[in-house]
């Protein structure tokens, strides 16, 4: 035994305890399975997302963005980030090999991705049973990637989208206790590829990357495969390989908390990626000696799913705020200066690098002195502080000679002082948050300048508008004293009228008193005084009662009036309307003599019309007449003919008499249609 050899090399860490671990205890059947990330992915996940840095900040800073350009270039990244989580040459293929049959390319493969390196782990624990495993990812060149995978361990390879690498190989003879199925996540029809025939239920289900989603429907028969309804073996168990702190992780996460279509969900991933990305696929140390050991932790529950997960939940993630955002994109993520070729990407490294972005070297026995000169000038960069270390973040540089805080160099007053909307003004830092808002300032300033100088150019526009109101004031004030002093003179001279009436109302009123005491007195005096009184008092009534009767009179002479006027305007109508009267008798005689002239004018025609019709009828009657002639003529000529005997010889007199006769026979019958014709044509 070497001694000296077994002490050099790396200690291998014993497989820890589950209460160190913090396991839940978790039974409901769908598990995750944290993976690392090889130095390669972490540093396109860096570049993916330094390539999105302006549509980044426009997100989070702004609002005022193309939400078709922006809100796309978000889910680029997003969907970038997803396939080099799952392995890198999904995204870079000019490393992948020419063909992926050979029989280095699963080791490589593995190598190459973090996520893999576990999914061959499981693969080669799984191996060791009689089972059937389904192992499900995206369509395409990551079923490629897989199948590849698996066709370097002793498994039994099968594939449900129409395609399989395998065809160029040798048919093998060679069939292993375990098979493994790859299911496209999407466009996987069961019954255009169904499941082979005599597959036994599948004892776990494998999920590579985020598209999985085992409530679909065609996932949902893929885990009740050959499984009863009853007890707690109804459904396979789901395991997921999530690369801790990638993009995944941060999927899985939010998708419980928000719905994968809304602008919540998409904001803290996002973040969760740009912030994350410096300690994506770092392990936490309890994790590490279980991937040392090629998972052995989990063969106790591989051979009994039924018994709580041994491993902890979903590790929780921050969310982080757009400060937090412009914050890590300012700051530069640096990984392990050991720069590991794409092949050296195993645990053994990923070890030494789990740190993720960090600029410490561990200390390795037998360096050679290179190695060592290499160590101490890259320890000396290291320490060597940046620019924006030094001077930017002490807001020491040559245009801050004073080294003055942000609030006092842009004007803008901070958080502190302020509101807490403006907490990017809080720290010393001059961020692209800072930045726009200078410049909405000096766009505010300048739109106040010119508000000022178009007041400055108004300006003698206003004074002219004063001048002219002025004015108009001053001349609507002199005809308002004008118009007080009517008024006044007015009132005055009312007063002057209304005390002299008051002086003539009291006049009145005294002098009639006085009269009445007269007459009183002129009654007590004599008896004849007395007469004399009572008849002027009757004077006095008589009067009245006739000024009365004279305004009664003059009301209805006016009525009478009134009423002549009416009667004379209702003969006028009746006048009128009389004449109307005679108007319209006249037009109704006129036209009964019409009517009376064109009935006769209709008599007469309707009696040439008769007379007509008896004519016509007589000729009919002369016709029949003519033609019952006609017939019995026909008859009698025709009954002459047949009492004619037919000779067969006959003799030039007799055919010449009968030529004559026949002649003189139908002459006969012209004449006799010509008079004819002419008898009925004369009538017409």
């Amino acid at each position: 035994m070497d001694l000296l050899r077994i002490l050099d090399t790396r200690p291998v860490p014993s497989i820890v305890d589950a209460t160190i671990l913090g396991v839940s205890g978790n039974v409901s059947g769908d598990y995750w399975l944290p993976t690392t990330m090889c130095t390669y992915q972490r540093e396109l996940t860096d570049q993916i997302v330094s390539l999105h840095y302006s549509d980044i900040l426009r997100y989070f800073e702004t609002k005022n963005y193309k939400e078709d350009v922006v809100l796309g270039s978000m889910e680029t990244m997003c969907r970038n980030n997803e396939l080099v989580a799952t392995h890198p040459y999904l995204l870079i293929d000019h490393f992948l090999p020419k063909s992926l049959v050979t029989r280095d390319v699963p080791s490589y493969l593995a190598e190459t991705s973090g996520k893999f390196q576990v999914l061959r782990d499981l693969v080669a624990l799984v191996q060791e049973y009689e089972t059937d495993t389904a192992v499900v990812c995206r369509p395409g060149r990551t079923m490629d990637l897989v199948e590849a995978l698996l066709l370097g361990s002793n498994v039994n390879v099968k594939r449900y989208d129409g395609q399989t690498i395998k065809s160029k190989l040798k048919k093998q003879k060679k069939s292993y206790s375990c098979t493994c199925h790859i299911f496209p996540s999407k466009s996987w029809d069961p019954e255009t590829l169904p499941i082979t025939k005599g597959t036994r239920q599948f004892d776990m289900l494998i999920a590579v990357d985020s598209s999985v989603d085992p409530d679909t429907p065609e996932m949902q028969v893929v885990l009740t495969h050959a499984r009863s309804n009853r007890g707690r073996r109804t459904r396979a168990p789901v395991v997921r390989l999530v690369a801790i702190n990638s993009i995944d992780h941060c999927a899985l996460y939010f998708g419980k908390l928000y719905e994968k279509n809304s602008r919540e969900y998409l904001e803290n991933v996002t973040a969760a990626v740009v912030v994350l990305r410096d300690r994506v696929g770092a392990l936490p140390p309890d994790l590490r000696p279980i991937y040392y050991q090629h998972l052995n932790y989990l063969l106790e529950w591989l051979e009994n799913p039924l018994i709580p997960w041994p491993l902890p939940d979903v590790f929780p993630i921050q969310k982080y705020n757009s400060m937090d955002v412009e914050r890590s994109l300012l700051s530069e993520v640096k990984f392990s200066s050991k720069r590991a070729s794409i092949g050296n990407a195993n645990f053994g490294e990923s070890d030494d690098n789990d740190g993720g972005a960090t600029n410490s070297r561990k200390r390795r026995r037998f360096r050679s002195p290179n190695e060592k000169t290499d160590a101490l000038n890259t320890e000396d960069n290291a320490s060597a502080p940046s620019f924006y270390e030094t001077k930017r973040l002490k807001n020491d540089y040559s245009k801050n000679p004073t080294k003055q805080g942000m609030g006092q160099l842009t004007g803008i007053i901070s958080s502190d002082q302020k509101m807490e909307s403006d907490y990017h003004l809080s720290s010393n830092i001059l961020t692209h948050k800072l930045i726009q808002n200078m410049g909405q300032l000096y766009v505010d300033i300048l739109r106040q300048i010119k508000d000022i100088q178009m007041y400055f150019e108004m300006d003698s526009i206003e004074e002219g508008h004063i001048t002219f109101y002025q004015e108009e004031d001053q001349k609507i004030s002199h005809k308002l004293d004008d118009a007080k002093a009517v008024v006044a003179d007015n009132v005055k001279k009312s007063d002057v009228l209304e005390q002299e009436n008051k002086l003539y109302y009291t006049e009145t009123e005294n002098l009639e008193v006085e009269f009445a005491s007269l007459l009183e007195s002129l009654k007590a005096r004599t008896p004849e005084l007395k007469e004399c009184t009572d008849l002027f008092e009757k004077s006095n009534s008589l009067n009245e009662e006739i000024e009365r009767e004279q305004r009664i009179s003059e009301s209805k002479t006016l009525e009478n009036e009134y009423m002549e006027r009416e009667i004379k305007r209702a003969d006028e109508a009746m006048q009128s309307a009389g004449e109307e009267l005679v108007k319209v008798k006249e037009s109704i005689t006129s036209i009964e003599l019409e009517i009376e002239a064109s009935s006769n004018k209709f008599i007469a025609k309707q009696e040439d019309v008769k007379a007509g019709m008896a004519r016509l009828n007589h000729q009919i009657e002369d016709r029949k007449e003519t033609n019952t002639q006609f017939k019995k003529n026909l008859e009698d000529l025709t009954q002459k003919l047949q009492k004619v005997p037919i000779s067969r010889a006959r003799s030039s007199n007799q055919l010449a008499s009968s030529a004559t006769m026949t002649a003189t026979s139908s002459s006969s019958n012209s004449t006799s249609n010509i008079s004819s014709n002419r008898k009925i044509k004369n009538p017409a």
